[in-house]
């Protein structure tokens, strides 16, 4: 893979990196304490699909706006610069397939790093939701290139 030799959109993807991971891992700490402490008990996994999606959109008066918004929304929000900014660095990811395929690997190991260490649970959804997330990051970077392209092509009419 071709690396973008643009030091901005490093800097910006590392820094986005490490906040996918402050919020995948040291978040937990904040949100379940007893975790860091090796209190375990309330770690249920998710691996059937749409489970979890389905409790928070059917139920969501149970649950404080935030632990619903964030388990939802944000799992979407917070990938979404992921599809922006990985077919910015490495050029050879060029389509949505590729692209699905780098953040699958991607999303699954955190998944599977949050389920051996218990810090964070493995969900199936969170990982459907974290795809999504990416392929509407991808969308909104193809919109802004269409744009762009047509503006410049205006441009010099």
């Amino acid at each position: 893979m071709k690396l973008v030799s643009n030091k901005y959109i490093i800097i910006l993807f590392c820094f986005y990196i490490t906040l996918v991971l402050k919020f995948s891992f040291i978040g937990v700490g904040v949100s379940f304490p007893e975790r860091l402490l090796g209190n375990y008990d309330d770690v249920s996994h998710n691996l059937i699909p749409f489970e979890t999606i389905g409790t928070y959109l059917t139920n969501f008066h149970h649950y404080n706006f935030n632990t619903w918004f964030y388990n939802t929304f944000g799992n979407v929000l917070l990938f979404m610069p992921l599809g922006i900014l990985l077919p910015l660095i490495f050029t050879k990811i060029g389509g949505i397939k590729q692209l699905i395929l780098a953040s699958f690997i991607g999303i699954l190991t955190i998944e599977f790093v949050q389920y051996f260490t218990l810090l964070g649970v493995f969900d199936i959804d969170d990982i459907i939701l974290n795809l999504l997330g990416v392929v509407l990051g991808f969308c909104i970077l193809s919109q802004f290139t269409k744009f762009r392209k047509r503006i410049i092509i205006h441009k010099f009419r």
